[in-house]
């Protein structure tokens, strides 16, 4: 079966849907191919995302079932001797990311997309070196076509269009091992009376958001957070891929054992998430890539939900453009490319060259950084929000001064953090618009900064 739109979009996640809406609002005709048996369904998991957002991408508040619990306060241990740094109150709201999908889905049928669950996208349709639709798989095993002037990939990391794109577009590639973090998280019901004994014992605290960095390797994170009013605990691992580490799953049945209070799945899950820079490309003749498909995630803590949002309503304007003037090339969807790349990109770019830098300093190093204030409260935040952080001469020179006993961890990361602010400014410059000497130049800059 052969079908034609304006506009198909492979997957229903945040930037899928929320593409959808904006798009589908003006009349387009609009497709969403879903693999799940509904939106939501695959990565039903707590997500933090900026507060700003909602207001600045233009996207709908999540409804009060997709908000959960803000904790009264937070705290950082370092994973060997447990030093302890009060964090401060980032602005960000935890939601819980299928009820949140199923309401930015709903919101794109109410704008007029069709989204069609239990499909599975195989592939793009290119002819004359553009991408013409996608081919997939219906809810019956069949496998159908459907064409349309511009494909958008929202798969995520499986990045079901793009990954065979043309070469040339560099969106081809595979994310590296290394630039993968493999998360878990779940909320569980807990017995509150022996969890209260554990919190008397002081082995636990009670709302309290406490979070182990670099406990199970590099680029590690454990975050606990325990509700005895309302009896129910929220547990959040991510362990780089190694096989002399545990798995999350592994993780998981080893924390059960640990802590026999815990009890039952309320909701949650697990998988791959990409945290390096984006592509050096997010477009392609007929094709824009969008969220984890693009690498769209904050390097720092892995989040992509915000970035997903900024991504689709800048991608929205584009395709809309596009659409209209009847041009589906590289040069007519560049505008998101250029605006996503120069703003959100250049900020997240800075933190994965921090990332990459972090991926080398051990559980003991970054114990000394968290005893001596080389990785403090403010840097915390910085990555959560994410925003640059300040320090300034007066900082600068405190920190020094602290950090005398480590001053060889604070000197490697004063030079990531050079390195990452060049990083940052390439992207600034990114291209404004499309020509093939202008993106080689670009990424023939990325030789040494990257």
């Amino acid at each position: 079966m052969e079908e034609y739109w304006d506009l198909v979009i492979a997957g229903a996640g945040p930037a899928g849907c929320t593409l959808a809406a904006k798009v589908g609002a003006a009349g387009t005709n609009v497709l969403v191919l879903e693999k799940a048996e509904e939106p939501g369904r695959g990565r039903d998991w707590i997500v933090d995302v900026e507060k700003t957002v909602f207001d600045s991408a233009d996207v709908p508040y999540p409804v009060q079932d997709a908000l959960r619990d803000e904790c009264e306060s937070e705290v950082m241990l370092s994973p060997v001797a447990g030093h302890e740094v009060t964090l401060l109150a980032a602005p960000i709201v935890p939601i819980r990311n299928g009820v949140y999908m199923r309401q930015l889905a709903a919101n794109a049928v109410e704008k007029g997309a069709e989204i069609r669950t239990g499909c599975t996208v195989l592939g793009p349709i290119t002819e004359d070196n553009a991408v013409k639709g996608v081919r997939y798989r219906d809810i019956n095993g069949g496998e159908s076509t459907a064409y349309a002037h511009v494909v958008a990939d929202c798969t995520g990391l499986v990045g079901a269009v793009r990954r065979y794109s043309l070469p040339d577009w560099g969106l081809s590639k595979d994310v590296g091992e290394s630039d993968i973090v493999l998360a878990r998280r779940e909320v569980r019901m807990v017995n509150v009376e022996a969890a209260s004994a554990e919190v008397q014992k002081g082995s636990i605290r009670n709302k309290v958001r406490t979070g182990i960095v670099s406990g199970v390797g590099t680029y590690s994170t454990q975050l606990y957070y325990l509700d005895l009013d309302k009896g129910y605990i929220d547990i959040l691992v991510g362990i780089k891929p190694n096989p002399n580490l545990p798995t999350p799953d592994d993780w998981f049945r080893q924390k059960m054992e640990q802590w026999p209070f815990v009890g039952d799945k309320i909701f949650g899950d697990g998988g791959p998430i990409p945290i390096r820079r984006t592509w050096d490309s997010l477009v392609g003749d007929g094709l824009v890539v969008l969220g984890d498909c693009a690498c769209q995630v904050i390097p720092a803590h892995g989040s992509g939900t915000a970035s997903a949002l900024i991504a689709a309503d800048l991608a929205s304007k584009t395709v809309g453009r596009a659409l209209s003037e009847g041009r589906y090339d590289r040069s007519a969807l560049w505008d998101y490319c250029h605006a996503f790349q120069s703003g959100r990109g250049a900020l997240l770019a800075y933190f994965d060259v921090m990332r990459k830098h972090t991926d080398t300093v051990g559980p003991k190093d970054v114990d000394k950084m968290i005893k001596y204030g080389i990785l403090g409260a403010e840097e915390n935040y910085s990555g959560m929000v994410p925003e640059l952080y300040e320090l300034g001469v007066a900082g600068a020179l405190k920190k020094a001064v602290k950090g005398i006993p480590a001053l060889h961890i604070l000197a490697g990361f004063a030079g990531a953090g050079m390195r990452a602010n060049k990083l940052m400014k390439h992207y600034q410059e990114y291209p404004e618009k499309y020509s093939v000497q202008a993106l080689s130049a670009w990424i023939s800059g990325l030789s040494g900064l990257y």
